[in-house]
């Protein structure tokens, strides 16, 4: 209770304004850094006013940085939010400062998702079904009148059309009704070139039955078509060409696939350990923003890199180091958010808190195939008791990683690892679960005269 509530003072007489965003302006990450700053005592508000003392920016609105700088607030970074809470204090500002990534952008220019106008998409027969439809049956109606033998009007700028009351109506010219035929045969032979319309596979259809009973269909390869069907048909050679690119189509594109899953390498995975809950709202938005990385709950074959919330040994972290990954800060996280990609990782790896880290993840990049360590390859079989804390199959797995053996009898045991109340064999060490966890974090087999267990 007096450790909230001295949490509580370290931001206290704070008024802050909080605008983050991801580098394309897209996502808001503001909520998360609201939660810190309350639980340390700061009063947030939800609109900029002569009340605000600090401004947490990240890409932010424009005129929310001039409003600052014109009235003299302080312009902070993330990282200060993070490191207030990290070390339990009020952090000088100035070792902080916000920077505007969008300052040599034009004045005027909107760049967050909410004010960007809607792009206009002119409608046209390929893209508009309505459109399509109304031309079908335009063609279809043109079609129908010249295989009716119709005459068409052939109105002139010189012929009068005497009405009831003789009067003389407006002209009609001639060339308005062809302008329009000539028009839709234009749009007619683009759509052919483009694809077979329905009215035109009707066509192929009936022909089709008419030749053979054995119907084609785009599955099918173009040499099993009848060759009957297209014999003096247009329609048919361009149907034809269609198959022929439809067929090679389909066969370029499984060939792709299958080169693509021959040369597919597998995701690798980030997993958070010790993490606060706001906080992982913070790093699911930056990977899904970033990308790169798949979640996972625990450390596996794909595990790259482990994200420590609190600097405590966890199995996430042990068995990070076991497998060569990163063990990162989640300092890392808040700069890759600034630099809106993946900062490098050295600068935020744990290895004062974890000496094996650095190790174990070194030698893992040198090593070619799959990473092995040798830590207890010269040490006895172990027998892990099953009543040891962390429970024994984890140990068993983290023993194994290391280069050592595990036996399910202890009577074949040099070493028993956890409680054990049975009868141990002669020569058998009986060793506490803190030797195995201690010799992986400093990367060397400690010795065993301060983990004997009676």
């Amino acid at each position: 209770m007096t450790g909230d509530c001295n949490k509580r003072s370290i931001l206290q007489g704070v008024v802050a304004f909080v605008d983050v965003w991801s580098s394309n302006k897209t996502e808001n990450y503001s909520k998360s850094f609201i939660e810190h700053l309350v639980d340390m005592g700061a009063t947030v508000l939800k609109y900029f006013n002569k009340q605000v003392t600090h401004v947490i920016f990240k890409d932010g609105h424009e005129s929310v940085w001039k409003k600052a700088q014109k009235t003299g607030v302080k312009l902070v970074s993330v990282l200060w939010v993070e490191r207030c809470l990290a070390t339990h204090t009020h952090v000088d500002e100035s070792l902080f400062p916000a920077i505007n990534e969008s300052k040599h952008l034009p004045e005027n220019k909107r760049t967050h998702r909410c004010m960007k106008p809607k792009d206009f998409i002119e409608k046209t027969p390929e893209n508009n079904k309505r459109l399509q439809k109304k031309l079908d049956q335009m063609i279809q109606e043109l079609d129908l009148k010249r295989s009716l033998g119709a005459d068409l009007p052939s109105l002139s700028f010189e012929e009068e059309v005497t009405g009831l009351n003789n009067a003389k109506p407006k002209s009609v010219p001639l060339n308005r009704f062809c302008g329009m035929e000539e028009r839709l045969k234009e749009m007619k032979e683009k759509r052919e070139n483009l694809s077979p319309t329905a009215s035109q596979m009707t066509q192929l259809t009936v022909s089709a039955s008419a030749v053979s009973p054995c119907r084609p269909t785009l599955g099918e390869s173009p040499s099993a078509i009848p060759k009957a069907l297209f014999e003096g048909n247009p329609l048919g050679l361009k149907m034809t060409c269609f198959l022929k690119e439809k067929h090679n189509l389909i066969e370029v594109t499984n060939r792709t696939i299958e080169c693509k899953r021959k040369n597919m390498k597998p995701r690798r995975t980030l997993v958070m350990t010790s993490m606060p809950s706001e906080n992982q709202t913070i790093v699911i938005q930056i990977v899904k923003q970033l990308g790169g990385f798949l979640f996972s709950d625990s450390v596996c074959e794909t595990t790259t890199h482990v994200i420590a919330g609190r600097h405590r040994r966890t199995l996430n972290v042990l068995f990070g180091i076991a497998r060569g990954c990163w063990i990162l800060s989640f300092d890392w996280i808040l700069w890759s958010l600034e630099k809106g990609c993946w900062a490098p990782e050295e600068p935020f790896e744990l290895s004062a808190q974890f000496p094996a880290a650095t190790i174990c993840r070194l030698e893992k990049q040198s090593t070619r195939g799959p990473y092995q360590q040798d830590l207890f390859v010269n040490q006895p079989l172990m027998f892990i008791s099953p009543q040891s804390k962390p429970p024994a199959l984890m140990l068993e797995k983290l023993v194994q990683l290391c280069g050592g053996k595990v036996c399910k009898t202890l009577r074949k045991a040099g070493i028993c690892i956890g409680q054990y109340t049975g009868r141990r064999p002669p020569g058998n060490k009986h060793l506490s679960e803190h030797w195995i966890l201690d010799s992986i974090t400093k990367h060397e087999v400690c010795s065993m005269d301060g983990y004997t267990l009676d």
